[in-house]
């Protein structure tokens, strides 16, 4: 089970990636910006964690896509060792105009997927996650 789970992530994620080819951001990028998108503002931590990337990985990609004027980053007044990350006119604007390719891609990943199906999926994967949690 683990190989074939690691074995669809990565053709999953590739698939992805050739889809953003053109755009000039990568895949990890787009997850970033679509996180910060969503949350309106969000600090470094929290994105790390939602990404799943150690917080060094997340610095260096908020590093990148700040050097690109794409997001910028706030300290919070309370403690300054919290930094918030929030998208900039042109990040917003980017992600904004790149979202459909996320839709389109999540739209054919599941194409024949019936809802019951999705339900059992995500059953079966939060029990695997579960069994190897604890």
């Amino acid at each position: 089970m683990g190989h074939i789970t690691e074995n669809a992530i990565k053709q999953i994620s590739e698939a992805f990636g050739r889809r953003l080819q053109d755009t000039g951001i990568t895949r990890v990028q787009w997850i970033a910006l679509y996180y910060v998108k969503a949350k309106g503002r969000i600090s470094q931590r929290d994105l790390s964690n939602l990404m799943n990337v150690k917080d060094s990985s997340a610095g260096r990609l908020i590093d990148r896509l700040e050097r690109d004027g794409l997001i910028e980053r706030e300290r919070n007044d309370f403690d300054r060792r919290v930094i918030y990350i929030k998208l900039t006119d042109k990040g917003d604007q980017l992600i904004s105009d790149l979202m459909p390719i996320g839709l389109r891609f999540n739209d054919d990943l599941l194409k024949g997927i019936d809802e019951q199906e999705l339900m059992i999926y995500e059953k079966v994967l939060n029990k695997m996650l579960s069994n190897v949690i604890e």
